[in-house]
């Protein structure tokens, strides 16, 4: 791909992306310009794909088996029927397929081989090799060979809408003094989460000023740390099959109001809870609300450590363990959110759905948002790669209508 800032050539594309990430490079990946239109990627920093590599801790868990309906309940809230369109029609099956024409090779986590035809048993998938690389320089080719042109340690500073279905229909203008002209404009620049990836959530503010809905972006996928921590020592232990309240705001402490409840392992940190169950919950976890754990087991069955520390709780004024409190630990472990870590792996919140025609991901007339900076965001095990492909994919099928 190109990678300069030749002043001489025109900056009028046919297609402009704004972020070179995951959602961005899939778009590229699937829409031919060579030929037929003129496209552009800009990214805000030096090389595309950074939070890609570091997804699945470097192995990339791209997306998950098992039927594309399946698919629906691992989104938050109402995001899943409303995802339902762009996942049924660029589905698991699909992305899967994509990666194994182009040489990536996948695996289930256990390593073994897994093909797009049958995926009813996969699990989460990754590439054979387990390196997000792989996957990348997949998107890289593809986004080459299609024609686009990429250049890199840009920041958009604003958006401006022209005159529709005209070559100028969006101004995207960059810090640097630079104006780019498209006829249609993609918001790709993910979310709120690892800033030095180029997802800082600057984008928001910009479309915020233009009257397009933002709900509030908060990690997720993310450790919970909580006030008056027992359990530092155990840092490092896991526990399977634990089930993790988080109550809203409106029901904190009363127990009685909407609550989230998730079940999973869970591992104990420093400075509070991770683990699986922990990071899916943790989009519903609010500081100063409160999270409540049921262990789920026996006391005998607990680690050795961890039924010390139960029995020190559970100690009454003249130091004698009290029974009934022992069990209520064991079924309720209560806890204030201190906070939700910052560096969460996904972005909950972002640019509203309701505001999204989720049949073209269009928020405006050539003006299309895809990926992580949208309102939605899954559980852990691929969901969210494959929400990106989908919704890139969706949009990627507007756009070549359009303009083709």
């Amino acid at each position: 791909m190109e990678n300069n800032t030749d002043k001489n050539r025109s900056n009028t594309y046919d297609c402009i992306i704004i972020g070179g990430g995951a959602s961005g490079l899939m778009l590229a990946a699937g829409l031919e310009c060579r030929g037929l239109i003129r496209g552009l990627i800009i990214e805000k920093t030096s090389r595309p794909g950074s939070k890609l590599l570091m997804s699945g801790g470097g192995r990339c868990n791209i997306t998950h088996g098992g039927s594309i309906k399946e698919f629906i309940n691992a989104y938050g809230d109402d995001a899943g029927l409303r995802l339902r369109k762009c996942l049924y029609r660029h589905s698991n099956t699909e992305l899967t397929g994509w990666l194994e024409e182009t040489g990536v090779g996948l695996a289930d986590e256990s390593g073994q081989p897994v093909y797009s035809y049958d995926l009813s048993e996969a699990g989460r998938i990754f590439p054979a090799s387990m390196r997000s690389a792989d996957v990348l320089n997949a998107f890289l080719r593809a986004a080459k060979s299609n024609g686009w042109e990429l250049r890199t340690g840009k920041t958009v500073c604003g958006i401006e809408a022209g005159e529709e279905d005209a070559e100028n229909a969006w101004t995207v203008l960059t810090d640097d003094g630079c104006s780019y002209y498209s006829r249609c404009a993609v918001i790709a620049t993910g979310g709120i989460t690892y800033p030095e990836t180029g997802s800082d959530g600057s984008m928001f503010g910009i479309l915020r000023g233009s009257g397009i809905g933002i709900n509030g972006p908060r990690p997720a996928l993310a450790p919970i740390n909580v006030k008056d921590y027992p359990y530092e020592e155990l840092s490092g232990i896991s526990i399977p099959d634990v089930t993790v309240t988080a109550f809203a705001s409106d029901a904190a402490y009363t127990c009685k109001g909407k609550a989230a409840r998730m079940n999973g392992d869970l591992l104990f940190t420093h400075r509070g809870f991770s683990g699986p169950v922990i990071l899916n919950i943790s989009r519903y976890a609010e500081p100063e609300q409160l999270i409540r754990i049921k262990y789920n087991k026996e006391f005998n069955e607990l680690p050795r450590r961890m039924r010390k520390i139960l029995e020190d709780r559970s100690r009454g004024s003249s130091g004698d363990i009290r029974t009934s409190k022992l069990a209520g630990l064991l079924d309720a472990d209560d806890f204030t959110v201190e906070s939700v870590d910052r560096r969460g792996m996904v972005t909950a919140g972002g640019i509203c759905l309701e505001c999204i025609d989720m049949a073209t991901m269009q928020i405006k007339p050539g003006l299309y948002a895809v990926g992580e900076a949208v309102n939605a965001d899954g559980i852990t095990g691929g969901y969210n790669l494959q929400m990106c492909w989908s919704t890139a994919m969706t949009a990627a099928d507007s756009i070549r209508e359009k303009i083709y």
